[in-house]
């Protein structure tokens, strides 16, 4: 059984034509004259279309689903033939709505059969009307032949698959994708090993497009192709102010990530989603990279925050990029949302960096139980509360005394304390009165452009 299962991956993996699907779409871009945006649709079990790949303008629309019979690639794919739409907002047989959500003006949409299966479609769509004629449409349809041969022998090796591992073929009675219907559960099949060519070709269409079209798979497909485009781009890093709570000085500023890209989202999300694919650790040197190009930027004894993970934090490529800066003026700031299962490898993973004067502050403090562990084990040189600890300390003793009880404890190891999240001058005013020296927040300053920061002052006067 080991042995069917590694044939079965090695040849799905030696096949795929999902990487190729995503090289078609770029490549419908930029070889169809006027084109500004490129999917691929393929037909999913409940009969709707779905961009599966997609490039251009359609980039960041994964997943986006038509109905077959009410938009023009649903038409395309009925009728099996090239279709060009001029304008959208003209053309009766386009999802009129859909286009606009999409941008979309003037498209051609060239259905992909195999075996006389239509099975989806390859578009090319522009923001403005009028933008294709019968150059382009003898462009695009020879794109989409070498889809459709791709595919199809992807369907044959699959066939081949089986024969090797001695499964019997499934065949379904139905004679349209649309149906809905899967093989194992259509009580109208038939018998299993019975059907017509194109039943069986049918069969295996509908298992492909189901297999490309699982959710886990377009999602992390998606995503991985969002962060790749990430990392290519140029990061754009605003700096958030410390200041001296007593002087009203600046000592530091926190780097934050921003990204242009679409989605539109917190950076949170864009570093979740990065490390749920794998490339967590890449996303995050590369803010790094990004925010120690700051440094000469910053008032000359002001110290730079870099936000890292555990595994960003020991990785021998954050250890030279900091060492080749001021290392002196670092504060890698860990953050307490992850998990360490390896405390004595990272204490001595960041040994370098902090012999070399780069301090350690433990993120967000107060948020979980996290970066309690964070401060017994790792003795940090600041000890960053969380907002959640902040927000409402005023008029709240929990907080006022978890507080008071962590200034204590910093005192003692030698830790410095910053508090986060300050919003009011109420906030301000009680931690001062806790003892608390440094803080950052809203009402102290916003996050903005490192050559901002010569020459400002934190509001401290009120209170």
């Amino acid at each position: 059984m080991d042995d069917q299962l590694e044939l079965r991956d090695a040849i799905r993996q030696a096949t795929d034509p999902l990487p190729v699907m995503d090289r078609i779409t770029r490549q419908a871009v930029e070889l169809t004259d006027g084109a500004e945006g490129a999917a691929v649709e393929l037909l999913a079990a409940d009969g709707g279309l779905v961009y599966v790949s997609v490039a251009g303008m359609l980039a960041g629309h994964e997943n986006v689903r038509l109905a077959v019979d009410a938009s023009f690639s649903g038409l395309a794919v009925r009728e099996r033939r090239t279709l060009v739409c001029d304008d959208a907002e003209l053309d009766r047989r386009v999802d009129r709505e859909a286009c606009r959500l999409l941008g979309i003006r003037s498209m051609i949409c060239v259905p992909l059969v195999h075996q006389d299966v239509a099975f989806g479609v390859l578009k090319v769509c522009s923001s403005h009307p009028g933008t294709f004629g019968g150059h382009q449409q003898a462009t695009l349809n020879r794109l989409a032949h070498f889809v459709s041969a791709v595919i199809g022998t992807a369907l044959d090796l699959s066939g081949i698959t089986r024969a090797l591992l001695g499964e019997r073929p499934v065949t379904t009675g139905s004679g349209s994708l649309s149906s809905g219907r899967t093989p194992d559960t259509d009580p109208h099949s038939g018998d299993e090993a019975g059907g017509s060519a194109a039943d069986g070709s049918t069969s295996a269409v509908e298992q492909f497009v189901s297999g490309v079209l699982a959710v886990s798979a377009v999602h992390d497909r998606s995503a991985r192709r969002r962060i790749e485009h990430a990392l290519r781009q140029p990061l754009a890093i605003v700096v958030q102010p410390v200041f001296d709570l007593v002087t009203g000085e600046v000592i530091a500023a926190e780097a934050l990530a921003r990204f242009d890209s679409a989605p539109h989202r917190p950076p949170d999300a864009w570093f979740a989603e990065a490390h749920a694919v794998g490339l967590g650790i890449e996303l995050e040197l590369h803010a790094v990279n990004a925010a120690l190009a700051l440094l000469a930027h910053l008032p000359e004894r002001v110290r730079l925050g870099v936000n890292v993970g555990p595994a960003a934090a020991t990785d021998q490529r954050l250890t030279d990029a900091v060492l080749a800066t001021d290392a002196d003026r670092v504060v890698l700031e860990l953050t307490e949302h992850v998990r360490v299962d390896d405390y004595p490898a990272l204490v001595e993973g960041i040994d370098a960096l902090r012999r070399a004067g780069t301090a350690l502050a433990i993120d967000d403090t107060g948020a979980g139980f996290a970066s309690l562990r964070h401060i017994l084990r790792l003795s940090p040189d600041v000890i960053k509360l969380d907002r959640e600890l902040t927000s409402g300390i005023d008029h709240d003793p929990v907080r006022r005394a978890l507080a008071n009880a962590l200034v204590s404890f910093a005192a003692d190891i030698g830790a410095t304390i910053v508090a986060e999240g300050i919003e009011t001058d109420r906030e301000l005013h009680t931690l001062r009165s806790l003892g608390i020296r440094n803080g950052q927040g809203f009402y102290l300053g916003r996050p903005g452009p490192a050559d901002a920061l010569a020459g400002t002052r934190a509001p401290i006067g009120v209170g």
